[in-house]
């Protein structure tokens, strides 16, 4: 008897068997050749040599076929529905304008070293002698007959002055005169020992990639060039600063500051094109500032000539407009007269302190550093027309200038 746990014991037993070419199985007595009883329909399919009939084959065939039917079906849509990308040849005229834009914004490396020695013979050495300790600073050839320009604060209070030239032979030099409306102080040697400096044909840029020349540092080696170099960029141009007690309208703001003995150096273009006089290290923010290159060069020619820059002269004192006091007035901005000297060019016009000056012959001032810098592009003798907001009224007065 079989035991009640017998798997065959549970198995049902089919009343009549299935044909074997319609069974999953079959008795291995189906499966000899010629035991099996004779058969009027078809041939049964051949059979395996061993082991049961595996019927999954043909379907995962059809399904791979499908699949990949599919994927060329879809891939086939996702070609013919591509963005279709068109290539246009630029005429010549946009590439190269397109090739500038890009350059604009392409800082170059400046070639410090080729600079130092290009413009070693432009750079002077300059020994100060104060309150009986000696500093050194940098000057700048301006002409061949002995003119050098430095900076004011460089020369302030010196008892005696030096000058070392590309030569190495030390000179006198005496102080023609100082400019304070730009930092710029001229002096004058016995003879020019160097080449006068150029001044740039481009003009100044924010931004701009440059450096700054100066007379070689005294711990340097004795086989290098006379000058030192380091790349500087242009932070901002016309702007206000101060350096000590003086105070530049039309300043040019560098990135860093610069060394003590850079001062009276020369900020130069990749080119080595003057673009301004170094006069020190702004106080208000500690950065290196300087002049226009061509400023400082006209202003030292007019100090040897004649002592002093003749320029148009006013005769005011002006300090900014307030934001409350330009609200107040409805006015955008203006430079507040808070000095006007008598038988001054202002005074005959009929200026006066509070007076708020908004234009200069039709050139808009928007502060005191505005109105300076209008002014200096008129001469002596000029008669402009001058637009002032005086409490609720607005007028225009006409002031020739003067000489100062």
């Amino acid at each position: 008897m079989p035991l009640e746990d017998d798997p065959e014991d549970e198995q049902p037993t089919p009343e009549r068997l299935l044909p074997a070419e319609d069974r999953l199985w079959r008795h291995p007595s189906e499966l000899a050749a010629g035991n099996g009883p004779t058969s009027t329909g078809p041939p049964p399919a051949p059979a395996e040599a061993s082991g049961p009939v595996d019927r999954r084959g043909p379907a995962l065939t059809a399904l791979a076929g499908a699949c990949l039917a599919g994927a060329f079906v879809t891939f086939g849509v996702m070609w013919f529905a591509r963005p279709t990308r068109v290539e246009v040849a630029l005429p010549a005229s946009s590439v190269r304008s397109a090739t500038t834009v890009l350059a604009t914004f392409t800082k170059e490396a400046v070639p410090t070293e080729r600079l130092a020695t290009q413009l070693a013979p432009t750079i002077a050495t300059l020994r100060i002698q104060r309150a009986g300790s000696w500093t050194t600073a940098s000057a700048l050839w301006v002409d061949n007959n002995g003119t050098l320009v430095t900076a004011t604060p460089v020369v302030a209070e010196a008892s005696q002055l030096i000058v070392v030239g590309d030569d190495g032979i030390s000179q006198t030099a005496q102080l023609a005169g100082t400019d304070p409306a730009t930092g710029v102080a001229a002096l004058v040697v016995g003879r020019t020992a160097g080449t006068p400096i150029t001044v740039a044909n481009q003009a100044v840029r924010a931004g701009e990639p440059c450096a700054v020349v100066g007379a070689a540092r005294a711990d340097a080696a004795p086989d290098t060039s006379n000058a030192s170099v380091a790349s500087v960029v242009i932070r901002s141009i016309s702007l206000r600063a101060s350096i000590g007690g003086q105070v530049i309208h039309d300043a040019i703001q560098l990135d860093r500051q610069i060394p003590v003995d850079a001062s009276g150096g020369a900020l130069v273009d990749t080119d080595g094109g003057l673009l301004g006089l170094v006069v020190g290290n702004s106080t208000d923010r500690g950065l290196g500032t300087a002049v226009s290159g061509y400023t400082a060069m006209s202003a030292a020619k007019e100090l040897r000539t004649h002592g002093f820059v003749q320029r148009a002269w006013l005769g005011v004192e002006a300090v900014d407009l307030t934001p409350d006091l330009a609200s107040m007035l409805q006015l955008s901005g203006g430079a507040r007269l808070t000095s006007v000297a008598t038988t001054s060019p202002a005074a005959s016009a009929g200026l006066d302190e509070g007076d708020v000056i908004t234009a200069v012959a039709s050139t808009s001032v928007a502060n005191a550093s505005d109105l300076v810098r209008t002014l200096r592009t008129h001469r002596p003798g000029e008669a402009v027309e001058i637009a002032i907001t005086r409490g609720p009224t607005t007028t225009k007065v006409t002031a020739t200038l003067g000489t100062r």
